[in-house]
Parts: structure tokens; C-alpha cells; sequence
């Protein structure tokens, strides 16, 4: 089995690094006045498929990325609203894009039902209640076990070291609002606008079949092919160093050559229970395994591009399905079918199924099928958290059991004409 390294992606995350630090200013003879901290041009700078399409993007969310620069005594106020939304979550990264744990011990990632909304106001992710509450999260060196801090950098970061904060929503419900951004250092407070465009590109109503938000995975392994079909693609557990993965989410990804002409990828596996709609909702919930999961079809080559199929209705049709929009057998279990456009009608005329496109520009490229798990419950024993990284696809199937996805490549006419169970997959 040939093994595939990441793609590199670094030139196209880096969609800017933070200003050079404030000079400081003498506060009289012999003595140096407290230095201001150094600040960014400007706060949230969008990614997504709409704004940056890079780095696998699950087309069911959106990103803002926050850049700083490491200073000791440097601390980062972030001042919001809990968003009506499936999930949300701040995450800090280091120099590698990396995510990492702090000095004191401390995750780098605060997830919504984590936060501690502030006095008189209630977190709509730990109990029954109105969106809009205000929360206070800090971003510092001194983590520890405060409430909602996240560390600012690894122990030994040396000083001048980029970081980087990611906000995330997912599947949203009406406007989102950013948290302000306020940077303290040695008593010197700067507030720091927003980007321009940060809001110009948010997330979109979703298209036609669409799903809505991926990071932090790479090319899988694929079989080599026969003289007689392509190699039946085998999903392996991934992690996502490098590529601001999300700490929350949890992948097996698998490569693919496009099918022959006439010819589908079938993809099949039992879906877990998982958090619907996009309303903010208590976590964790008794009947839910995940809260969020996730099919998306991806670009081989390039920077990690998610497929958007620009449709003569003017929608786009994204490579992502999520929870919410695959069609689900009685015994809870999914059958994706990956396509052209120019088949899609025919795909969704057969029971059962679900859509997945191949890119209309280059169909006949190798592309990259992720699943994501987000926030396994402690019981989801077959959760892909379960998997430790870099698996190959026999060990990670043991541990997914029904719910790992299994592949084939299919004629178009029998899946019409004697529906999805003609098209055995293994």
C-alpha cells in the first residue's frame, strides 16, 4: 500500500501573521515604561469554501482565524454572545498551526457547553435557554484551571512565535455575531476592530443537497488498481497536524480514483445517533452518540479544496452531506453515491441514496472522501475518536464495526434498476 504524506498547506493558511511589536517608550532616566502589547491589523479573518477554500473545509461551517503574536504577560479578551447554532468552539494553535496543551495543563480548544457564560446570562449549550447570552473567554499564559481560558502558546514558545485563535460555528441559525477583541499587556488595553471582511463572506443558506463546514486531515493511503477496475477505496483513521485541525472532530478519510464512465462509488455504514437541526442544544444529550457528523468529497491535489459545483440555478452544490441531509435506511444505515452532476438526477431518483458530486471542473481527477465524528459521548465505544491515529483501515474498521464505511464501485443502470442492495460493498 502506497502511504501519501499531507498536502502542504501553508502558504495558503497563512492569510497574514500579526504586527511587529510596539517599541517601547521610556518612562523617564534609566527606567523603560511598560510595553504595549502588539496587536493584529485587524480580528476574524474568514475561512471557509466561500472565502478560502483550503485546507478540506466542511462546507456546514465557518472559520475566523484571529493572529498574535506570543508575548510574555500577553493576554487576549474575547468578549461574545453564544451563537443559535449547531456548535461552536474557540481553539488556539501555535507556530505549526498545531493544536496543543499549555503550561498548566490546559486543552487548547473551549467548547460551547464549556464556557461559562457571564453573570445573569445562561449557556444555551449546558441548559434549556435563549440564545444571546454573553460570555468572557481569555487567551493567556496563564491558563491553568481558570474558567474559560485557553493558553496562549506551549511551554518554551520563545517570544515573536505566531499563534492563532479559530472561532468556529456550525450549521447556524440566522446572524452571527463576533466576539469582541481586546489585547492586555503590562496595563495597556487595545481594542481591535474587526476585519472588514469578516462578515462579508459568512455562511451561506446551504444549496441544493448541500451541507454546510473540514480541517485537519490529509490524503489517504490508496490501494493500488487492477488491470481490470480501480482499487476499492479503504477509509483510515487520520489526524489533521498542521492544518489547524479541530480538536473537537475526529476522521477517516480515504483517496479515490473517479469511477468509469457508466460507473459510481457507492459508500455505505450505519450513521451514529447525532444532535439535529441548528439550534443550540444542551450537551451531552442522552439519545445523541455525536454531536455532529459529516461526509464531504474533496480534491486530491492542490491546497485541499472541498468540491462547489456551480449550478445554471446559481446555487452550489458542495461535496459535504451532513447528518442532517442523508437519507437513512430503517436500520439507521446511509448509502452515498458519488457521481457526476449529469447523473445526479438519475442517483437521487433511486430510494435510499444520497447524493455525494465529483468536481465538475476535473471529474476525472483522484479525490479524497472524509467522514467526520464531532464530540463523541463517553459511551460511543465505535465513535472514530476510539481509533488512535493513523490506523490502517483493517484496525479501524475493528473498532468502528457497522459504522465504518465501506466502498464499491458500482454500474449506474443496476443501482437504478435493483436499488442500492445491488451494489454489494466490503
Amino acid at each position: 500500500m502506497t502511504h501519501w504524506k499531507p498536502l502542504v498547506l501553508a502558504a495558503a493558511l497563512a492569510l497574514s501573521t500579526a504586527a511587529p511589536a510596539t517599541a517601547a517608550q521610556t518612562g523617564g532616566p534609566g527606567r523603560e515604561a511598560p510595553a504595549a502589547p502588539a496587536v493584529p491589523d485587524c480580528a476574524w479573518q474568514p475561512l471557509g469554501y466561500r472565502s478560502s477554500n483550503v485546507a478540506y473545509p466542511d462546507t456546514n461551517s465557518q472559520y475566523w482565524l484571529l493572529h498574535y503574536t506570543v508575548q510574555k504577560g500577553l493576554t487576549i479578551e474575547l468578549d461574545g454572545r453564544y451563537p443559535d447554532a449547531r456548535y461552536a468552539s474557540f481553539a488556539s494553535y501555535d507556530a505549526s498551526r498545531d493544536s496543543f496543551t499549555g503550561p498548566d495543563g490546559a486543552p487548547s480548544v473551549l467548547t460551547d457547553h464549556r464556557i461559562t457564560p457571564d453573570r445573569g446570562s445562561h449557556n444555551p449549550y449546558r441548559e434549556h435557554s435563549r440564545p444571546g447570552g454573553k460570555f468572557s473567554v481569555s487567551v493567556t499564559d496563564r491558563a491553568g484551571d481558570r474558567r474559560n481560558t485557553l493558553p496562549l502558546a506551549p511551554t518554551g514558545t520563545p517570544e515573536g512565535a505566531e499563534g492563532t485563535v479559530v472561532y468556529r460555528v456550525y450549521m447556524p441559525h440566522g446572524e452571527i455575531r463576533l466576539p469582541k477583541v481586546t489585547f492586555l499587556r503590562d496595563g495597556h488595553r487595545v481594542r481591535v476592530a474587526a476585519c472588514d471582511d469578516a462578515l462579508t463572506t459568512g455562511v451561506a443558506a446551504p444549496s441544493r443537497g448541500t451541507a454546510r463546514g473540514a480541517e485537519g486531515t490529509g490524503p489517504a493511503p490508496v490501494p493500488p488498481a487492477t488491470a481490470s477496475e480501480p482499487p476499492r477505496p479503504a477509509f483510515l483513521r487520520l489526524g489533521g497536524s498542521g492544518l489547524y485541525p479541530n480538536p473537537d472532530n475526529a476522521y477517516v478519510a480515504t483517496g479515490f480514483d473517479a469511477p468509469p464512465p457508466g460507473q459510481v462509488l457507492v459508500v455505505r455504514g450505519k450513521a451514529p445517533a447525532g444532535t439535529t437541526g441548528d439550534r443550540a442544544r444542551p450537551w451531552p444529550a442522552p439519545e445523541d452518540q455525536v454531536r455532529y457528523w459529516s461526509m464531504c468529497n474533496n480534491l486530491w491535489w492542490g491546497p485541499g479544496e472541498v468540491v462547489a459545483n456551480p449550478l445554471p440555478d446559481g446555487t452550489v452544490d458542495t461535496g459535504c452531506r451532513t447528518d442532517h441531509d442523508t437519507r437513512l435506511a430503517a436500520d439507521g444505515t446511509y448509502t452515498y453515491v458519488v457521481g457526476t452532476e449529469e447523473q445526479r438526477a438519475t442517483v437521487e431518483s433511486v430510494p435510499g441514496v444520497t447524493f455525494l458530486p465529483l468536481s465538475a471542473a476535473t471529474p476525472t481527477d483522484k479525490h479524497l472522501l472524509i467522514l467526520r465524528n464531532m464530540l463523541a459521548a463517553p459511551g460511543f465505544a465505535e465513535a472514530i475518536q476510539r481509533v488512535p491515529v493513523g490506523s490502517e483501515p483493517a484496525h479501524t474498521a475493528e473498532v468502528m464495526g457497522d459504522l465504518y464505511p465501506r466502498t464499491a464501485y458500482c454500474d449506474l443502470t443496476a443501482l437504478t434498476g435493483s436499488g442500492p442492495d445491488a451494489c454489494p460493498v466490503g
